[in-house]
């Protein structure tokens, strides 16, 4: 049953996007940015879009959780100063506090997975303006 529900929300949002025009201002925002940038390899830049556009399209609550990481991320890297822990300032203490010792360092490992694979997307994003 909650397979039937995302696929009718997956459609719902599919048809508000169509409706709303969302494809076209997507095709002429890369399509304009292409243009600008022609020193750019325009085949990145179209995976880069596509990326993003599986993010936006396949958002779910674990997405919320990643975009809120993603923003500690670049926070983190945007900063002028060294960080030695760059791990310890994203943990949710909220959560890590109520884990057993085992829980905690697959959090740890996870959470440093997940961070790693932000910092990567920062940097292609940031290597194409931050499209």
């Amino acid at each position: 049953m909650s397979n039937q529900v995302s696929i009718k929300a997956y459609a719902k949002r599919a048809k508000r996007r169509m409706a709303s025009g969302y494809w076209d201002k997507v095709r002429k925002e890369r399509e304009e940015y292409i243009q600008n940038n022609p020193a750019e390899d325009a085949h990145k830049i179209i995976e880069l879009y596509a990326r993003r556009l599986m993010r936006e399209i396949y958002a779910d609550e674990r997405d919320n959780k990643d975009n809120e990481i993603y923003s500690k991320v670049v926070k983190l890297l945007k900063s002028n100063t060294f960080t030695s822990n760059p791990i310890g300032q994203l943990i949710d203490h909220n959560e890590f506090d109520r884990l057993d010792k085992q829980a905690q360092q697959n959090y740890i490992i996870k959470l440093t997975d997940k961070y790693n694979e932000m910092r990567e997307r920062y940097e292609r994003e940031k290597q194409y303006h931050s499209l």
